[in-house]
């Protein structure tokens, strides 16, 4: 941080009424201290008596010294410290977490003139961090596995292990089982989203043919592509090697668009997958026969919640090609998309083959 005037730091005044109209509205406490750590201003609820420097008062309010992290904080190129502690509240003996920032005020010359600190309380971060992940193992188990479960009871009740079934009876199953594949779908794109957000992402990579997860996740989905009378034209070019990846996970983008070719295309239409490879890549493409996209959207259908539609109300082509692109560039590797000519959009994802 720099002052623009040389001589600011020299008026008390205006820099009190800097300072102090900048605190005012920050819930988080404030010091400024002079270039050796003296301190100047502060807008803290502790009391700071007979404290002049910045180490005596955090070592009053967090009984920790730490004169070593500033001495080594003052002599190096960093222009901001952050150091996480514990203070406890004694009154209440609470625990209360405090990200500690310390940063350095330069003048034009580079040398250091000041420094702000700032003590964040953090609590309501840990508070969310622990329901995200508490949100993550209710999906994972509580929600999940029923679900799983009434996919698995109607499939057997459509392909009448039970017993023949009216039409009318079929349909109404078959719109079940829809939506239930649907739940199932929109669950494991919340936890690949929220697991990226907590850093719980973990690739478990080995050596594995695309061709044949492409194939198999193909077939998995060949009931949801019936019910549109939907084809799948699948053509591999040259020679593809195994590659190295999380098979589970490369599954779950081969999934999402497959998926997403099939809701962009209308009915009795085909959906067009090439498998290819260069050098450097083997390059798979997923082509639908929906309607072109506006050229200057292209760039955003991978962004996170970006359009609605109507059915189920859900996040059209949003959060699962969000995921898609995490997932690839977990790997390394690149997912773009295009309008391809007569038809619709082609979505390729390039994977290194190194």
């Amino acid at each position: 941080m720099k002052f623009l005037s040389k001589n600011i730091l020299q008026d008390s005044d205006l820099l009190k009424e800097i300072f102090l109209s900048l605190s005012k509205y920050s819930e988080n406490e404030i010091i400024l201290t002079d270039e050796k750590f003296n301190l100047i201003f502060h807008n803290t609820k502790h009391s700071i008596k007979n404290k002049k420097n910045l180490n005596d008062f955090i070592n009053d309010f967090l009984n920790i010294n730490i004169k070593k992290h500033l001495d080594n904080f003052k002599i190096s190129d960093k222009k901001h410290l952050l150091i996480k502690m514990i203070y406890t509240q004694q009154d209440y003996n609470q625990k209360i977490p405090i990200n500690l920032h310390i940063c350095k005020i330069l003048n034009s010359h580079k040398i250091i003139k000041a420094y702000i600190i700032i003590l964040q309380d953090i609590t309501q971060e840990i508070k969310n961090h622990i329901q995200k992940e508490t949100f993550i193992d209710i999906i994972s188990h509580d929600l999940k596995n029923p679900i799983r479960a009434n996919i698995q009871i109607l499939e057997l009740i459509l392909k009448e292990k039970f017993g023949k079934l009216e039409n009318s009876l079929k349909m109404i199953l078959d719109e079940l089982l829809n939506s239930c594949s649907f739940i199932n779908y929109m669950t494991d794109n919340l936890l690949i989203k929220y697991k990226n957000e907590l850093n719980l992402y973990e690739l478990k990579k080995e050596k594995y043919s695309i061709v044949k997860l492409v194939k198999d996740k193909c077939n998995d989905l060949m009931s949801l592509l019936d019910r549109k009378h939907q084809t799948i034209e699948f053509t591999v070019e040259g020679n593809i090697k195994d590659i190295i990846i999380d098979k589970n996970e490369i599954g779950k983008v081969i999934n999402n668009l497959i998926i997403n070719a099939s809701e962009q295309s209308s009915e009795n239409s085909k959906i067009k997958i090439y498998i290819s490879n260069s050098k450097k890549s083997i390059n798979v493409s997923f082509i639908d026969f929906g309607k072109h996209k506006p050229q200057e959207k292209l760039h955003e259908i991978f962004d996170e919640f970006l359009t609605c539609s109507n059915k189920f109300r859900k996040v059209g082509y949003s959060l699962e090609l969000y995921n898609c692109k995490k997932i690839i560039e977990a790997h390394n590797g690149v997912i773009t998309a295009e309008n391809v000519a007569d038809r619709g959009t082609s979505i390729t994802f390039s994977l290194p083959v190194a």
